[in-house]
Parts: structure tokens; sequence; C-alpha cells
């Protein structure tokens, strides 16, 4: 039998640990002898020291041992894994954690926690358990306490204290639950209950000796991932490799939802981290991926922009790593930088900006009715994150610390995505111009003279566009989004939403003819095994725009018409498929027009219509200010909503026009266009 040389503290409790260590292996069926030596710690020689003042070395508990695996005098340290280092001591690893016994903490005392009257003293040795105790009951007097179990127990007997808190863990180990008065209610701390074996960081032989035991090896991964500044199409190749091997993936509202179809097989679960509309607090947050870990998934913390450009990415770092989790990061594309980069505005350029600096709107917890102050930097331009609430302040302090009132301030509400919102006004009026506009979060703020750049660029030519994919056309010129039509999905009575599953699940053939039918149907489908389903039917898309939005679910269309339009793909449609006796399930905007099944009827097929969003007309806005050479109109009802908002299309302007049925509405109505494919 195999003897290994243990080091541990000296006290009852650590001696107990490494008997529980020695069965856990015989429990795996590993027999081996343990040659025991106990160390006195730098924090078992020093008891008066309180342990969260700042010069407490991180190895306070671990140090002596530490040395003495590292001149080879013991083989492994076996540990409170609470006790340890967030760093180990270099050529030091954990060979092995275990699972928690019980993360729970307990109020061992004279009377019960609640029953505490004001002034009692109670002790314990943790910084973050005094808050805890604080907040419960901030009439108590905390007292620093130090030294083994049974000697702080003491202390409530003698009437040193009136109560102390310890981990629950411990009193179990050690037999005494008898003197367990409460359960408290907070938290775990960090590897509360766990114990960990510490090794030489190569002794490989030892690690497969205490793998059977080491809870970390049924532990999935983690990954915080960059999605981009809002275009879904800027998250990296292996952001989207990622989401494509995840069991669980947390996204937040600034992560573009359509993301998370990289990752059909996942469990997908909004967290929200909307400003004033917080779905989870971050510890809540935090404490999720860690079940998930536990559990043995692969998790996704999906986070707009970059992980680590106030993306509160380091304080779910910082606390995986305190249960020694470990976290794999892929980094995004800051909207700090990528939307200004979209827009043609370089944050820096020779003779204008030599220095930028980026700061958050929202400080470290803060709250809206106790809103903080902002220091701006001295630089060339600042760049906001999360500052639209604090506007006005923001307008102030740069006023204040002596900026032109006639500075150049962009504000981009949405920036790369096709609702994408922009106002650039000079300093003192950018409040009323945002106000005016009704833009609205995520905003982006950019303050300098660089935002000329964009003025400049804007006035040499602008191409305004009115439908809703305003990317398609972005290689025309400099598109201005400003859309006539505004889509949502329809709410469906349970009995509609049913009738349409049941359609479904007979049809011979899904018909889709925008991008938003497929989106929305497939929303509304809400199973997953339905959603599958659709896989394996025969589908007909109209264009290359609804077959991409397909393709996004992993779906292949069967057809696909190369004209865009009610003809093409009926077309399409004859020269591929039968449609006699045929069940067609159409999934259709409010706005449908009837062309598609009056003809496929005619040629025998049965077709299921189902309005699956709404097309509506959205609030009438002042028009851009700038200079507009040219317009797009992407369909008839775009055409329509501006004329009934407007009342004419101004003569200057090039009219380019999208399908034969937009050309012929705006030939109707007195307006010749160029026709756009």
């Amino acid at each position: 039998m195999e003897t290994i040389k243990v080091g541990s503290r000296g006290s009852r409790l650590a001696l107990v640990q490494v008997e529980e260590v020695k069965s856990l292996l015989k429990g795996a069926g590993i027999e081996v002898q343990f040659d025991g030596r106990t160390f006195q710690t730098g924090g078992d020689t020093d008891k008066s020291t309180p342990l969260d003042q700042a010069n407490v070395a991180d190895n306070f508990f671990t140090d002596t041992i530490d040395q003495a695996l590292l001149n080879r005098d013991i083989d492994i340290a076996i540990h409170s894994a609470k006790d340890l280092p967030q760093e180990l001591s270099q050529g030091i690893s954990i060979l092995a954690l275990t699972k928690a016994m019980d993360e729970t903490d307990a109020f061992v005392g004279r009377v019960p926690f609640s029953d505490l009257p004001k002034g009692a003293k109670v002790g314990t040795s943790s910084t973050l358990r005094k808050k805890e105790v604080a907040a419960l009951n901030p009439d108590v007097e905390l007292v620093n306490i130090r030294g083994p179990i049974e000697e702080r127990i003491a202390m409530v007997d003698d009437g040193t204290c009136d109560g102390v808190i310890i981990a629950t863990v411990a009193l179990k180990r050690l037999g005494l639950e008898d003197r367990i008065t409460d359960i408290m209610p907070w938290p775990a701390a960090p590897l509360q209950g766990q114990l960990a074996i510490a090794g030489r960081s190569l002794d490989y032989r030892l690690r497969k000796i205490f793998a059977p035991i080491d809870c970390r090896l049924n532990y999935g991964d983690v990954t915080l991932v960059g999605a981009g500044p809002g275009d879904p199409d800027l998250i990296t190749v292996k952001g989207i490799k990622a989401l494509q091997d995840a069991d669980i993936v947390l996204y937040d509202y600034l992560a573009h939802p359509s993301l998370i179809q990289h990752a059909p097989q996942a469990k997908c679960i909004s967290v929200g981290k909307r400003k004033g509309k917080h779905s989870l607090p971050q510890a809540e947050l935090s404490r999720m991926i860690l079940d998930h870990v536990r559990q043995g998934k692969n998790v996704v913390r999906l986070k707009g922009g970059d992980p680590f450009i106030f993306g509160r990415g380091a304080e779910e770092l910082s606390y995986l790593k305190s249960f020694h989790v470990q976290v794999n990061v892929i980094p995004g594309v800051s909207s700090a930088t990528g939307i200004p980069s979209v827009l043609g505005i370089p944050l820096t350029a020779r003779d204008i900006s030599s220095s930028v600096a980026f700061v958050s709107g929202h400080g470290k917890d803060e709250h809206d009715n106790q809103p903080q102050s902002i220091k701006i930097p001295d630089t060339d331009t600042i760049v906001f994150l999360m500052g639209l609430t604090k506007l006005e302040a923001i307008v102030k302090t740069l006023l204040e610390t002596g900026r032109d009132k006639t500075m150049p301030v962009a504000v981009i509400s949405n920036g790369t995505r096709d609702d994408q919102q922009m106002v650039i006004a000079p300093l003192t009026s950018i409040v009323e111009k945002v106000k005016a506009e009704n833009i609205h979060q995520p905003a982006l703020i950019i303050a300098g003279n660089i935002v000329n750049f964009k003025k400049d660029w804007m006035k040499k030519a602008a191409i305004l566009y009115t439908g809703t994919n305003p990317r398609h056309y972005q290689t025309l010129g400099n598109i201005i989004h400003f859309p006539m039509i505004a889509i949502t999905e329809k709410e469906l009575k349970a009995e509609e939403l049913n009738a349409m599953t049941h359609t479904f699940q007979k049809a011979d053939m899904v018909l889709f003819t925008s991008r938003f039918a497929v989106k929305h149907f497939i929303n509304l489908l809400h199973s997953d095994v339905l959603r599958e389903d659709l896989q394996g039917k025969t589908t007909a898309v109209i264009g290359h725009e609804t077959r991409r939005e397909l393709l996004r679910y992993g779906i292949i269309p069967t057809v696909t018409a190369q004209q865009e339009t009610s003809q093409g793909v009926l077309k399409s449609i004859e020269d591929h498929y039968d449609v006699k006796g045929k069940t067609l399930l159409f999934p259709r905007s409010s706005l449908s027009n009837p062309f598609l099944k009056d003809e496929l009827t005619k040629k025998g097929a049965v077709v299921e219509e189902y309005c699956v969003y709404e097309n509506t007309k959205p609030a009438q806005r002042s028009l851009p200010e700038q200079d507009v050479d040219t317009v797009i109109f992407s369909s008839p009802s775009t055409a329509k909503n501006f004329l009934d908002d407007y009342k004419n299309i101004p003569k200057e302007w090039i009219i380019l026009s999208r399908g034969d049925k937009t050309q012929k509405f705006l030939k109707e109505k007195g307006y010749d266009s160029i026709a756009l494919y």
C-alpha cells in the first residue's frame, strides 16, 4: 500500500478533514496510507490580526505548508478550500477539490439570532459575513474572532460573545451540530464546505490518484463570449463555435437575439442586464452560471460588445475564479469602437484627435435615486457608454471642464443594428435634440471635434431607406435608416396557436415570403420538437433574404425563388413541386397579398394562411436634417405610409423602388422610380 506524506494545520478540525479525504479515497476504491504532518501557519501563530486588514498575506493560512510542499517534505497538503489564496504559490496546484458537504453558515448563540437584543456581540472572522450580519441586524456589535472552532464556541459559553458565526460543515465534522442555533440565510461563501488537496504542479502521478474525488472533473466549461456591438454579423467565428457547443446560453439584451439561433441545441435564457430593467442581480446571475457548470453543462455567457469593456465580465470572472472554475474568454467588437467605425467616425485622427477616453455613465453600485457624478478625462475625444440617462449631467460636466459649447456630439441608439438611430448636435443643444428624436437605450455618446468627420460624410451623400433591412443596401452609399413600417409579432390566442400547430403538423409544404414570416413563425412554435420538425418539411422561400433567415435556424429551403416577387415564388414552386391535393401552410403578415393563395388554390392546393406578424405604420417623425439625395422604398406599404405622413416626395430626390408592385404603386401616385432588386 502506498504511503503519502500529508501536511495540514494542527487543529482538530484539520485532522478530521485529513481523515475525510482518506475516507473519500477509500469510497472510490483507492487504498493509501497517510503519513500525517502538522504545521503552524502564519494564521495559527498570529491570532490578533483581523483578516480584513490590507496587510494580511494571501497565504496567511498556508505559508509554512506551501514551503514544505515545495521543499518535498510532504507530498500533498489538505486544506479547507476557502483558506487557499486566490493565486497559489508558483509550483503548487490543486490536485483535487472535493464536493461540498454543506455550504451554509450557522449561528451558535445563547438565543436565536432573531432574538438578539440591541448591542449584542456577534463574533465572526469574515469581512463578508460582517456585512451580512449588519444587513440582517444593524443593531448588533460585530466582534473580530480567531482561533479553532472550539475556542470560538467557548466565547459564547463564557459570555465574551452573545453568538458567533461558524461554517455549518465545521460543526458537523466535529460532531457539534447540537450547538447550531440558526442556519443563516445568506449565499454560500466561495468553496465553503469543500476540501482542497494541493500538490506540486507537475506531480501527475498523485493527481491521477486523487482524480476520482475531484468534483471539478464533472464540471462543464464556462465561456464569456463578446457578441459585438449589435449587428449579429459582427460576432467572431470563435464566438459562433462556442454557441454551437453550448448546453446553456445566458444572454443579455445587448446581444442581438438572432445570435442564439447558432445554439439550437442549447437552453437559452435571457438575463436582461438593461439599466433599470435588470432581469437578474449580478450576484444571482453569477451563481446561476456556477450552478450550471457544477451540473456538467457547457455554459456560454453571451454579452454585448466585449465582455471586459464595461461589460461586468470581470465580476463574473472573479466570482468563478473564487470557486476555482476555469473560464474561457472570447473577445468581441466593443460598441465603443465598433459603432464609430461603422459610422465612419475615426476616434483618433492626426491634427484632430490624438487621445480618446472611454467612460461609463453608470458607476459601481449606482442607483437611479442616488446618481454618481461623472469624471471626464482631459482628452480630445470622449466616448460614453451607458450614459443616455445622464446626458444632461455629461453636458454640464463637459462645459464645466472647459469644452467649447459648439463642440459636436453624436448620440447613437442601437448602433450597427437595423433600427439604428443617430443625432448630431452642438454640445448645448444635444439634450433637446435627443428628446425630440426620441432616442432610447442602448445608446453610445461621442463628444469631440472628430464627430465632424461623420457630418462631412453625411453632407456628401445620403440615401433615405424606408424598409427594415438597411444593411442590404449599405454598398449604395450612406444609408439613413428611416423605417416607414413597424414589424411586431402577432399575439395569437391559444386556439389560434393550436390551430396553426395542427396545420403545421399535417402540412406538406411551408411557404415563407419574408424573413419576418420565418422569424415570427418559428418564435410562435415555441416547442423545440416542432422546430426540429420544420427541418423535415418541404419549404419554399421568396428570395435570398428569406433563405438566409431560414438558414440561421439550420434549415435549408427546398425551393428558393430567384425572382423576389409573388409571381417568382409561384413559378419556382410550379417548376419543382406538384401542389395538387397538397396542404400548404402560409405564415404571413397582416398586409398579405391574396395573389399566392388564389393562384395556388386554383392549382388544387389547400392553402392555410396564418398571420404571424403585424405590419403597421410607425408614429410620424421629423424627416432627417441631412441633405438626402435618394430614397429607397422597399414595398408599396413603405411608399404609402411615407406619402400619408409627408404628402409628397421631394422632387430633387432620386427614387429607387424594390419590386414591381412598389414601382407600380409609385407610378399610380405620379412618381417615376428606378427598379431595384
